[in-house]
């Protein structure tokens, strides 16, 4: 079970009852949910001057190459379970879990919307919606070679803390330490270039994101 968290003020309106919100985005047949991982959280700089020395890292997990789209690299997400998950909140954190032993201690902010048809194989067209916040983690605030992250060998085989740079590599050309050979299948990076972008915004601000 996942530990308790908390939830940045903004994001309140997405701590309601999973039906609640379901019912509000009628449009949509199926939620899905992800959530973008840093070694550090920005208030964990907060003592340092020299902020243009900070590099970070970004959690990224491989998906094994007997799932679905073997070999790529993503952000810890999957689909809303109605069964257990009382809010889409409550999702992340089950998912996050889940998939890489860590617990979501803080929502600090939603990175985006994504949303897209499905063909079922009955022929008929579901329409998906998926979140992706950026969380904090109990188990983050140290070097990332120390975060015990622990994967399920079925779902995915490897797990990185990737710098923005080799993000942006892949994008661009394809190479890289995550290049993959179906370019169309990468995960996706404008999403996780403005993970990167919020976070820089954070320790540019030097406004702590805990109040």
């Amino acid at each position: 079970m996942a530990r308790p968290y908390t939830v940045a003020p903004h994001l309140e309106y997405f701590n309601v009852p999973l039906a609640e919100f379901c019912a509000s985005r009628p449009e949509f047949e199926s939620f899905g949910v992800g959530g973008y991982i840093f070694a550090e959280c920005p208030s964990h700089h907060a003592n340092i001057k020299n902020t243009s020395t900070i590099s970070p890292r970004i959690l990224l997990i491989q998906r094994a190459l007997t799932d679905t789209m073997g070999g790529v690299w993503e952000g810890p997400g999957g689909s809303i379970e109605p069964d257990l998950d009382k809010t889409l909140l409550d999702g992340v954190a089950r998912e996050v879990l889940e998939e890489t032993g860590l617990n979501v201690s803080r929502f600090l902010d939603l990175v985006t919307v994504d949303s897209w048809q499905h063909l079922r194989r009955n022929g008929e067209m579901l329409r998906i919606a998926k979140y992706s916040f950026i969380v904090d983690v109990y188990e983050a605030g140290r070097p990332h070679e120390e975060i015990p992250v622990r994967l399920v060998a079925t779902e995915h085989q490897a797990f990185e803390w990737a710098l923005e740079e080799e993000v942006r590599e892949v994008m661009q050309t394809n190479q890289g330490k995550f290049q993959h050979p179906l370019p169309d299948t990468w995960l996706n990076g404008p999403n996780l270039i403005r993970a990167f972008a919020w976070y820089k915004k954070q320790i540019a601000s030097a406004v702590p994101v805990y109040n």
